[in-house]
């Protein structure tokens, strides 16, 4: 599977399911799944729960499969699975806080070691995560990794698509600079 995800095929997969095409969710799943289940981690930071939100995430596309406009499916997937995250949360009365030095985040995440779906050679992703704050980082996973659009990721951060531009380019200095003092060194 490649890092970035096919819109247009996530599109595609999503209106064969609101034709009827039960099959469809097999590969809209594969497709689509890691990078849900990371995006639902970085709520939850529990394997269960964010197995959880992604299995209600996949229900609840099925249920509301009527509500899908035909394309920018997987942002809506994004929505439905944020907004399954945060009922969680306040289900269970939590702080939203992802601690990006635990262990168990950092494997879900594919930060601690060389993915293939998240390649790190250079360390840039380690380091990210290490100087940047937790609505930093996730803009910069939602944009560099997932390919969203800065849109896109407003809409999931309940932000403005400037502020959002703005927050994601400061990150990308931040990381600059530190990749840069890092190899002076």
């Amino acid at each position: 599977m490649s890092r970035f995800i096919d819109s247009k095929k996530v599109d595609e997969y999503l209106i064969r399911l609101r034709q009827g095409e039960g099959a469809a969710l097999d590969s809209l799943y594969s497709l689509t799944a890691k990078p849900l289940y990371a995006f639902c981690y970085t709520f939850t930071r529990t394997r269960q729960d964010s197995e959880d939100a992604l299995s209600e995430t996949y229900l609840s596309a099925v249920r509301y499969i009527d509500k899908f406009r035909g394309k920018h499916g997987f942002n809506w997937l994004y929505t439905i699975a944020k907004n399954i995250c945060l009922n969680l949360l306040r289900k269970k009365k939590q702080n939203v806080f992802v601690d990006f030095a635990d262990e168990e985040t950092t494997n879900v995440l594919g930060l601690s070691s060389p993915d293939p779906d998240l390649p790190d050679e250079s360390g840039i992703i380690a380091l990210s995560k290490s100087i940047l704050d937790e609505k930093e980082f996730q803009i910069v996973l939602l944009h560099a990794i997932n390919q969203l659009k800065f849109k896109e990721i407003a809409a999931l951060v309940d932000g403005k698509e400037s502020t959002v531009r703005w927050q994601y380019n400061n990150a990308i200095k931040k990381v600059k600079n530190a990749y840069q003092r890092r190899e002076k060194q």
